[in-house]
């Protein structure tokens, strides 16, 4: 294995109270009811555009929708209330992987550049990854189109690559570009679902995940 490719929210850090919040905001400010937050976190991996039409119906004003979303979202990473948290031991693992000779780091999410970059910066994670997909410059998971980009750009065929997330749209995703896709089963969806979407393994906490990427890395380069 040469390339992870991490998933960012239910996989990295725990973003529960900024989508329940920043929905409470939105739609709010738009006079809609609040979806349940079941199905807010069903949905956690799409595309917002592709969130909202479901959440809102393909009626609602998406793309302002979708501005006011931009806007907000900044405000609540800075309040720590509201912000994402990374899950015990993610940033170890990152840095452990980092370090590793014999291995590279992606991110394929969901978020938008502007706003993904700084949650990197801020929890010293920006330097880690040579390939970083997001929402702006590829289509929506489980379209393979971010995995296909971060192979090209890490210079990694399909074979020595892998995917870590936690919904079957990243599973899905790393199927349809010919990845293996390792799922952990802390975040949003359920571990039935994951492994009928195609996983090759569940993990159930950080150290489970380390122990198997580890196992799975060519030997560093002395």
């Amino acid at each position: 294995m040469k390339l992870v490719v991490f998933d960012f929210d239910g996989t990295l850090v725990d973003s529960r109270k900024l989508i329940v919040e920043s929905n409470r905001i939105v739609f709010g400010e738009f006079g809609l009811s609040l979806p349940a937050q079941e199905d807010s976190f069903a949905l956690v991996g799409l595309s917002l555009e592709s969130v909202l039409a479901r959440l809102a119906g393909p009626d609602a004003p998406i793309e302002r929708m979708v501005a006011a979303y931009r806007r907000v979202m900044p405000q609540l990473r800075a309040d720590r209330a509201f912000a994402e948290v990374p899950f015990d031991g993610a940033g170890e693992l990152l840095r452990e992987l980092f370090e590793h000779k014999g291995v590279r780091l992606g991110i394929a999410t969901s978020h938008v550049s502007h706003t993904l970059a700084p949650a990197l910066r801020q929890y010293g994670w920006h330097d880690y990854f040579c390939t970083v997909q997001t929402a702006d410059n590829a289509l929506s998971k489980p379209h393979p189109g971010m995995l296909l980009k971060a192979l090209g750009e890490a210079n990694v065929e399909a074979a020595d690559a892998v995917m870590v997330g936690d919904t079957t749209f990243d599973i899905e995703m790393a199927c349809a570009a010919g990845i293996r896709g390792i799922a952990v089963s802390w975040g949003y969806h359920r571990p039935d679902r994951l492994h009928t979407a195609g996983a090759i393994r569940v993990v159930d906490d950080m150290d489970e995940l380390r122990d198997y990427l580890l196992a799975s890395l060519q030997p560093a380069a002395s």
